[in-house]
């Protein structure tokens, strides 16, 4: 599920660091002690950070096997009635964010790939103001030239060392292209600091009005007013974050499916520790949302048949009224499991089938790095074909292309 992005604290240490780096703040210089050159990179075009094996995004090869990917993808779905949009992530998970660390010196192989051996660089109104807005800026224009009728989207995520500019500029880039746009971390912050919110998504919906604007929460929400989840604890409670999202602008609402369980299953609210009285609020918010014109409410990453929870979201969730759709991961490695032989059916077709046979709608979002760093990938179902350095959506095959 999702893992954390770029917390705003973690973000402060990082950017203050760097600039004490920059500026002499720990003053090696000025003892007379040589400057030592960034760690080498785990492989030519791939490293690692946090446990976790990520890609050299910007490596021109990796560019062109992922948007051979991305155009079968597309293609594939085109003509799927249930399918509303696809969202094509460029970065970490189905987002455009680097991994926490890239610009830290104290990551270790992290920076040194990032920062030390492939000069990224982040930020600036223009897509020659950085190495990123460059990628960002070419892959979501190639996706443009894909033929389709389906609704692309892209994300506006806060990225660490800057700030909004990265959002602001692709959402630029890719308005007059005809793809849509959406942030992946609607938390409580965002109603006290409008219209400061997360990605600047308040103020780019108003900007651009882009056919599908996505909002999908931070985190599982907290109900209680206090969680253990740090992620949980931002997103704060589901009630308030929904109207406020429409009022601003959001037409496309995705909500995490416990917090879906909580509002319909009342087992599952008492399991978790939350009374009829917050739990009767959570099903009055979702029900008001899902009765605005215009307005889509989806299941976020439900569980595959297989999994805890299933048997309770296809009771109460999947044949609900309230229920506009699903959003379902899509690996790259579920679709590509070996170079140049696509395979949509065993995985993908398979997950979004029970949706789509309760008459639902279905969101994909395809991504080349989860957002996990520890942990094994599954034995089946989405991700089970990458297995590779924690990275379960990255074929096993490409690894040996970055090298």
């Amino acid at each position: 599920m999702k893992f954390p992005r770029t917390l705003l604290k973690v973000s402060a240490v990082l950017m203050v660091a760097a600039i004490m780096t920059a500026c002499g703040g720990v003053a090696s210089s000025s003892r007379g002690v040589p400057r030592q050159p960034p760690p080498p990179p785990t492989g030519a075009n791939y490293t690692t950070c946090n446990g976790q094996q990520v890609p050299n995004w910007q490596f021109s090869t990796f560019q062109t096997d992922y948007q051979a990917a991305i155009t079968a993808f597309v293609n594939h779905y085109s003509s799927n009635s249930s399918v509303r949009y696809m969202r094509i992530g460029l970065g970490k998970g189905g987002e455009i964010n680097l991994p926490q660390g890239w610009n830290d010196s104290s990551s270790g192989a992290c920076y040194g790939g990032y920062s030390g051996t492939w000069g990224y660089t982040v930020g600036g109104s223009s897509a020659n103001s950085s190495t990123w807005n460059t990628y960002l800026a070419g892959m979501v224009n190639y996706e443009a030239n894909i033929s389709t009728s389906k609704t692309l989207l892209v994300s506006i995520t806060p990225i660490t060392g800057s700030g909004t500019a990265t959002d602001d500029f692709i959402a630029g880039v890719a308005t007059p292209l005809g793809i849509s746009f959406g942030n992946q971390g609607l938390e409580s912050s965002d109603i006290s600091n409008y219209p400061n919110c997360g990605g600047d998504w308040c103020n780019l919906f108003g900007q651009y009005h882009p056919a599908i604007a996505e909002l999908q929460t931070l985190g599982q929400s907290c109900p209680t007013g206090s969680c253990s989840s740090s992620l949980s604890n931002n997103t704060g409670p589901l009630p308030p974050l929904l109207p406020f999202a429409i009022l601003h602008g959001a037409n496309d609402l995705e909500i995490y499916y416990q917090d879906w369980l909580i509002a319909y299953d009342s087992t599952y609210a008492s399991s978790v520790g939350v009374d009829a009285t917050t739990a009767a609020s959570y099903k009055t918010a979702i029900q008001a949302a899902a009765q605005t014109p215009g307005v889509s409410v989806q299941v976020l990453f439900p569980p595959q048949s297989f999994e805890t929870d299933y048997p309770a979201v296809q009771q109460y969730l999947m044949n609900n009224p309230d229920v506009t759709g699903a959003v379902i991961s899509v690996d790259w490695s579920d679709i590509e499991p070996s170079q140049g032989n696509f395979d949509f059916q065993t995985i993908t077709d398979a997950t979004i089938a029970p949706w789509i046979n309760a008459g639902k709608q279905v969101n994909l979002v395809f991504q080349n790095t989860t957002y996990g760093g520890s942990g094994n990938c599954p034995n089946s179902g989405i991700g089970s074909k990458g297995n590779v350095g924690s990275n379960c959506a990255m074929p096993q095959w490409m690894w040996t292309v970055l090298q």
